[in-house]
């Protein structure tokens, strides 16, 4: 059997689809086509992004999707579970990336609720197995996982009409990226499947899923089906407002009995298997999760229950093929608060919360221009080409070339009137670039730079607009930059009070970056990835090797291949590839060491470090008093009006208590940005 993560080839997919056939399609998903495998391989099913449902397709969008769902298979919280597919191959070329599946499929849910044979328990089954799915994934710790696109098409049933979860292109949470919180996010989920409060708030929760299930529900039990997004007009309710409109219909009747209140279509009722005990459980529970107020839905563990304790599971749980269970107390029947103003949010294409947009604009000749809504608060990024980055730096002239960074090149640009940066990756024989890394330290960016942890910050890039064209990957960002800050080391210009500035901004930035939970971590934290602006500020503007926070920790699924700089990274670390807080300290040590000695990685033939630490050890075998006395300040500050010899003295043991070798020696970033506070240029320096 193929282990799920080994990479298919484009021409065995075609052969086991019989290159991918009609007869063999089965439906199309959000995003593509799903097919059956044929011969040998009809245990297998096939799922091929190449096209979206009434949605926008944004350039490394279906890349993405594919490697997270190749990144999912790596958690075995998920893969054991019965009722979500089993992850067998995949393959992502540029245009079809591709993922194969160990199931043999009968067909879609979709295609199957309005079928006279599949009969009620079939029905009662797939809402049973697709609920403990779903309770499973919101289970994860420390970040549950959300789903974010659950709709009838999205769930698969074998032979057995055994329920299963196959596609997880919206996937947010657990080992993956936490996508709860990121503006500027183009798909809302499936049409008629959509939370309404998400609408209105724009914040996905596992409540979303809820909702999103318990449309289904109303699905299976009442034989209606969601309107695809063209099929519907603007005076056709979605599923859920039928569902609350049937409810409030039977409320305010003359004899409203609301222990039989039942939304179960009447030829199901006619089975033998039926009990409207049962009917009136499953409609009740429907209701609730597609309550407008999300407060008031039950969580997937509680619904799970709920279905535990209908009399089918109870009298045919061998059927069923369950487990005895542990329940809980029944969910309370909530009231329906008015639609309002969601109702008509929902329909004209699920509006967010206001942002600022940014556009490109075509203009006469060669020229592009990006405008903006002042009035909107967050700037959408642009999509571009490649030929507009070559555009806007004069085709990457040696006049606009700034530095190389760890991935690529930097460049000043000009868009419009406004001076720009241009980033873009290239094989600068830095470190070693496998297939795809590139594409996935960009993805890991574009999420970054749009979570509103970054997009606030003052010492972050703010990003225009991208490139992701053919292998040709590049960002734009709104800032005129100086410098990069390894070229302006020894600059006579980046004067000691600008350096304690510089020092106290980035310590501060790597402060905010570790207190976010779970903290982020750089690992890659020199002078070639930070950026100086004008006014002499840090702009951190490379994360090819971030972990942690909305990324959460990459070590558990996937290594991408960086290389961490000598000089800059704990032996330790690099050595046992363990990372921690402590391991930006030391990073940030060195880089402080950089900024007061006004040297880089060496000092004539001998190592940086080891220099640094020889003149340590000179100092400290001369007693206390030359340990205090102690500076690597370099000689020219001495001259400067706003130098104090203490506080480069200070600064000097600070730097030194942050390359400690035993990595619980040293200062916490937070024990830093203290120490900085206190030195006597601080007040003054603040001014700058």
């Amino acid at each position: 059997m193929k282990h799920p993560l080994n990479g298919m080839r484009p021409s065995s997919l075609e052969l086991i689809t019989d290159r991918f056939n009609k007869d063999n399609c089965i439906c199309s998903f959000q995003f593509g086509t799903v097919y059956r495998a044929v011969g040998e391989f009809s245990n297998l099913t096939v799922k091929v992004w190449d096209k979206a449902d009434n949605c926008k397709i944004w350039p490394g969008d279906n890349e993405a999707r594919v490697q997270d769902e190749y990144h999912l298979a790596c958690d075995h919280r998920i893969m054991s579970h019965p009722n979500i597919a089993k992850f067998w191959g995949a393959s992502w070329p540029d245009k079809r990336p591709t993922m194969v599946y160990e199931l043999k499929a009968l067909d879609t849910l979709d295609n199957l609720l309005e079928k006279d044979n599949f009969s009620w328990i079939h029905r009662v089954k797939v809402a049973y197995g697709l609920a403990l799915a779903i309770e499973c994934m919101h289970e994860c710790k420390p970040i549950p996982y959300l789903i974010r696109n659950i709709s009838a098409a999205h769930v698969m049933l074998d032979e057995d009409y055994n329920a299963k979860l196959y596609d997880f292109s919206m996937i947010s949470g657990g080992i993956l990226a936490d996508k709860r919180e990121l503006l500027n996010q183009h798909v809302h989920g499936c049409h008629g499947y959509i939370d309404p409060d998400y609408v209105e708030n724009g914040k996905w929760s596992e409540k979303c899923d809820v909702f999103a299930y318990g449309v289904l529900l109303i699905c299976l039990i009442s034989k209606r089906n969601v309107l695809k997004e063209h099929e519907k007009t603007s005076d056709e309710p979605f599923l859920y407002e039928w569902a609350h409109a049937q409810y409030k219909g039977k409320k305010s009747g003359p004899r409203l009995n609301r222990q039989k209140f039942s939304l179960v279509h009447h030829s199901l009722e006619a089975e033998p298997f039926f009990c409207m005990k049962d009917g009136v459980t499953l409609t009740k529970l429907a209701i609730q999760c597609v309550d407008y107020d999300p407060q008031n839905r039950p969580t997937m563990k509680k619904v799970v229950a709920s279905l535990w304790k209908l009399s089918m599971v109870q009298s045919s749980a061998g059927l069923f093929g369950l487990k005895n269970q542990s329940t809980v107390t029944n969910v309370v029947f909530s009231g329906l608060p008015r639609l309002s103003v969601m109702k008509s949010r929902v329909y004209s294409g699920t509006k967010r919360i206001a942002q600022k947009t940014l556009r490109k604009i075509p203009k006469r000749g060669n020229n592009l221009i990006l405008t903006r809504n002042e009035e909107l608060q967050c700037r959408v990024p642009s999509i571009l080409s490649y030929y507009d980055l070559k555009a806007c730096t004069d085709a990457f002239s040696n006049k606009n070339f700034i530095a190389i960074h760890q991935f690529g090149k930097l460049y000043h640009g000009t868009i419009g009137n406004e001076k720009v940066t241009v980033k873009i990756f290239k094989n600068v024989n830095t470190c070693p670039v496998m297939s795809g890394d590139n594409e996935s330290r960009f993805r890991d960016e574009l999420l970054v730079l749009q979570h509103p942890k970054f997009v606030s910050h003052p010492h972050i890039v703010k990003l225009m607009g991208y490139c992701y064209e053919n292998g040709r990957l590049g960002a734009v960002y709104d800032l005129q930059s100086l410098n990069s800050l390894v070229n302006l080391i020894s600059d006579d210009d980046f004067t000691w009070g600008r350096r304690l500035k510089f020092a106290f901004e980035l310590a501060d930035l790597l402060k905010y970056l570790h207190s976010c939970s779970p903290p982020y971590l750089l690992r890659n934290l020199y002078p070639i990835n930070i950026l100086v602006d004008k006014a002499y500020n840090p702009k951190l503007f490379n994360f090819g090797m971030l972990t942690g926070g909305v990324l959460n920790d990459k070590k558990q699924y996937f290594n991408l291949h960086g290389l961490h700089w000598m000089y800059y990274t704990d032996r330790h670390s690099n050595i046992h590839e363990y990372y921690t807080e402590a391991s930006d300290v030391y990073s940030y040590g060195m880089v402080l060491l950089n900024l007061i000695t006004k040297l880089t990685c060496s000092k004539g033939d001998d190592d940086y470090e080891d220099w640094v630490r020889q003149e340590y050890k000179a100092a400290e075998s001369k007693g206390r008093r030359a340990l205090k006395d102690f500076s690597l300040a370099d000689g020219s500050f001495f001259g400067e009006t706003d130098f104090d010899v203490v506080d480069g003295q200070k600064i000097t043991m600070l730097a030194m208590r942050c390359i400690y070798r035993n990595c619980c020696c040293r200062p916490s970033i937070d024990q830093v940005v203290k120490c900085l506070k206190k030195l006597k240029i601080m007040k003054t320096v603040m001014q700058y």
